[in-house]
């Protein structure tokens, strides 16, 4: 889409600044992956200082810019000097519901063509190594590559544009969504599913307003998901399962989640969306981690804790309880109340 045809999904959208940029605005991008010819969401102060580092980026690959009204009414000089460096400046009166609105064409130009009804092994389109195994009752879609000594039991549904690594083994009634990337030598157990929708909506007159998802899921080298977990895809950008990292069964990994290497997350743990864990963190049973949160190198989280929304905890952290903070903190309170307890 050109940029004034975005007026047709956003009436409130005013371009504030334009370099007379003649070229289709192809994609939207997410902070984490600029991709080339699309634009980003600013909402707040905290968007905007994340965003500019990375300006040079953003600059060479004709990206512009749809900024909160209110608040591009309040950015500084400086700020909007940088910005203008961009393709194209645009304010918007609510950018959740520009970004509602927005997102669905993005959405549906790019998953429309997508063939989900004939196997593309009829179609001619897979590219399947002579030395995988594939059991009877499989689905693969279009466009999909599996890789050498790969292990594929009945019942599996694997839909177009997704990739598959040698030596991976997939379980019985496994659903892989479009634009799914699975590295070499994963064990993925019955009745995961991998790249389903993020659960983001808007809440507009009475309506929850749907986020439309596109950001696949990418999932790295030797990593175990255990049964009946399920793994959302990111919004713009992918959901990242990092190499050799564990998952037991029964996990919530929403959209956007980054997991480092080697991470253990125990059943029933759950992650809500733009959670981000470094390298070797533990979760452990039912533990939980609220959005935008981020979880410092080789952290653990006791079973049954509440990661508050937004939170940020070093490298090294223990903790427990709700909401969760240091480890031996809430040990103590908790000995303290069952201490005062047992005078009553």
């Amino acid at each position: 889409m050109k940029l004034a045809q975005l007026k047709q999904f956003d009436s409130t959208l005013e371009i504030v600044y334009n370099q007379s940029w003649p070229e289709e605005i192809l994609a939207i991008s997410s902070l984490e992956h600029l991709a080339i010819q699309s634009v980003v969401f600013i909402k707040n102060a905290r968007f905007l200082n994340k965003f500019l580092p990375h300006l040079e980026e953003a600059k060479g690959k004709k990206i512009g810019v749809i900024v909160d009204a209110k608040f591009y009414s309040l950015m500084n000089a400086e700020s909007k000097e940088a910005l203008s460096q961009l393709a194209f400046i645009a304010t918007t009166a609510n950018v959740a519901l520009s970004l509602t609105s927005l997102s669905k064409p993005y959405y549906e130009k790019k998953f429309e063509n997508l063939n989900s009804q004939v196997d593309g092994r009829q179609m001619g389109t897979t590219n399947i190594d002579a030395s995988a195994r594939i059991a009877q009752g499989v689905f693969i879609g279009e466009n999909v590559t599996i890789g050498a000594d790969v292990v594929i039991h009945p019942g599996v549904t694997i839909l177009p544009e997704v990739v598959i690594g040698e030596k991976t083994v997939i379980y019985p009634n496994v659903t892989i969504y479009p634009f799914t990337k699975i590295g070499k030598s994963c064990r993925i157990h019955s009745g995961v599913v991998i790249g389903s929708d993020g659960f983001g909506y808007t809440f507009d007159q009475g309506v929850h307003k749907k986020i439309w998802h596109m950001g696949g899921v990418e999932i790295h080298d030797h990593v175990e998901i255990g049964s009946n977990t399920s793994i959302d895809q990111g919004t713009f950008s992918p959901t990242i399962i990092g190499a050799g990292t564990r998952i037991d069964n029964l996990v919530q990994i929403a959209h956007n989640c980054r997991i480092g290497k080697g991470c253990i997350l125990c059943g029933q743990s759950g992650l809500a969306g733009s959670v981000t864990l470094e390298d070797y963190v533990v979760l452990g049973g039912r533990a939980a981690v609220g959005p935008d949160s981020f979880i410092g190198m080789g952290s653990q989280i006791a079973g049954g804790a509440k990661v508050n929304e937004s939170a940020h905890w070093p490298a090294g952290s223990k903790l427990g309880g709700h909401p969760a903070k240091d480890l031996k903190e809430w040990m103590r309170g908790v000995a303290y109340l069952r201490k005062v307890s047992l005078k009553d």
